[in-house]
């Protein structure tokens, strides 16, 4: 997969006000996803002007070093509002060998090292069908606890106990339509996730930086989403901003790419093209007008995001808000479904002639949604896209009381380990269960066991990683709704 860019051969009159990381994509916002024997293109900030040493992927359990096949040196513009950029373009080609994997990438250029944390997502094959998780409005950050500059966003008590249902189930990617930080904060709140002190600015802590950061990183023992096995594509809602006025347009799209990279932007999964938008962020005027959004500039780098990369079987597109849809858009280009998010509520209908699904989950860990938990908070939805069909499941809840401390959440879909699952063992079993309603075909097992060849009692070994200590083997079984099932792991 090859990002989407625009390329300037001079320097524009504007200057940003921010400057962006200096890995730029594959990044948080937008990661990628590539198969072995395909190239693709980073965005880097050279502003050092250094010659680059080397491109390494760093995974759990192996480390790739990729050959430059080239780098291009000019102004590589990323968002057409901002008119933010990058001064070089780096092309890497992923080796044949290459395990799957969601990969660290690292660019080190003189006496600099540059870490974009799980940002590529190495492919063996493209699989048809392939799945997705639909996920939206975490608001991380929008609830606090602790102190200001030592504590941490509440939401992510859920967060870290609904990666662990996504990872069994193992999707392709995540998307995150919107709100997945807050713009003020909340100390001392009630038992409702109300009252208490609330601030917002640039000078207070939490910061913008500490906001995303618990958003990825996690906080207190908590994951981030950077905790999932899956790459998470994230594009803004009204709440993500921190410090700049809401009426600060400029300030407002330009922290976030100094923070999350790309705004707008289109990837392939074999042939389905995934398109993300932003209708809260960018100026009302010339980016995001209210009556027809895709009708600024965001529109057309989505139109030429499309004609570039083809059309496709099928298209998704993702925005925050389900009441500022371009129809005209989406009928121009067939879209098949329109993810978003905004009103908490899961919901689905029909826009346009083509027709499109207008589809939201719910509120996936909210804080602020106790009241009202059993309409709103711990749904996600997946989505399995064969060719040119798709098949969606209704919200499903990850857990049973997601109003409930950490500890007592009882969780509708658990991997259990008899042994511990940490290198040592030659025997080893692990169990499923799932308490969903729905059938979860290729659910994933990581066993690590001790050097050795191994087969297993039920389902394929997908994978094997072997390193200087451990035999990693990577095991993909159904797991029936309602069920549970057994998978045992022994020395051939």
């Amino acid at each position: 997969m090859r990002g989407f860019i625009f390329v300037c051969l001079s320097f524009i009159w504007w200057c940003p006000l921010v400057n962006a990381n200096q890995i730029v994509y594959p990044w948080r916002a937008c990661p990628a996803i590539v198969s072995i024997g395909q190239a693709i293109d980073i965005l880097y900030d050279n502003t050092i002007g250094m010659s680059v040493d080397s491109i390494i992927l760093e995974g759990p359990y192996n480390r790739v070093i990729l050959s430059v096949d080239r780098v291009s040196t000019g102004w590589f513009e990323y968002d057409t509002f901002t008119k933010v950029g990058v001064n070089q373009q780096i092309q890497v080609t992923i080796p044949e060998d290459t395990p799957e994997e969601l990969y660290d990438l690292i660019v080190k250029s003189g006496d600099e090292t540059n870490i974009s944390k799980r940002s590529v997502k190495v492919l063996k094959a493209y699989r048809n069908p392939h799945r997705f998780i639909h996920i939206s409005d975490p608001h991380i950050s929008r609830q606090w606890v602790g102190s200001p500059d030592q504590g941490y966003a509440k939401e992510l008590e859920l967060l870290d106990r609904f990666i662990e249902v996504a990872n069994i189930i193992h999707p392709e990617y995540i998307i995150v339509t919107g709100d997945i930080i807050h713009d003020y904060t909340r100390f001392n709140a009630d038992s409702l996730g109300w009252g208490g002190v609330v601030r917002s600015g640039f000078d207070n802590p939490p910061l913008a930086e500490e906001k995303y950061n618990n958003y990825f990183e996690g906080a207190n023992g908590f994951s981030g989403v950077y905790g999932f096995n899956a790459p998470v594509f994230s594009i803004p809602g009204n709440h993500d901003f921190y410090g700049p006025k809401s009426d600060d347009y400029p300030a407002k799209a330009a922290q976030w790419n100094r923070l999350m990279g790309k705004r707008v932007y289109g990837f392939s999964y074999l042939d389905t093209r995934i398109i993300g938008a932003d209708d809260y962020l960018g100026d009302p005027v010339i980016d995001i007008p209210n009556h027809a959004p895709m009708s600024g500039l965001q529109g057309r780098m989505l139109d030429s995001f499309l004609h570039t990369a083809g059309h496709g079987k099928i298209r998704i597109m993702a925005q925050h808000r389900p009441d500022r849809v371009d129809t005209a858009f989406v009928d121009r280009h067939k879209i098949h479904i329109l993810l978003n998010g905004h009103s908490h509520r899961p919901h689905q209908s029909f826009v346009g002639s083509t027709p499109t699904l207008n589809i939201r989950p719910g509120a996936v860990c909210r804080s602020g949604e106790v009241a009202k938990w059993k309409k709103t908070l711990g749904f996600f939805r997946i989505f399995t896209i064969d060719s040119d069909t798709f098949q969606y499941s209704p919200p499903l809840r990850f857990c049973k009381n997601p109003t409930a401390a950490y500890d007592e959440l009882i969780m509708n879909l658990t991997l259990d380990f008899k042994w511990d699952n940490t290198g040592q063992a030659t025997f080893n079993e692990a169990r499923i269960t799932n308490d969903f309603d729905i059938d979860l075909p290729n659910c994933n097992i990581r066993f690590v066991m001790a050097k050795g060849k191994y087969k297993v009692s039920e389902g394929t070994i997908y994978q094997i990683i072997e390193t200087s200590e451990y035999t990693v083997l990577d095991v993909r079984v159904d797991a029936g709704a309602q069920s549970s099932k057994e998978v045992t792991v022994t020395k051939q």
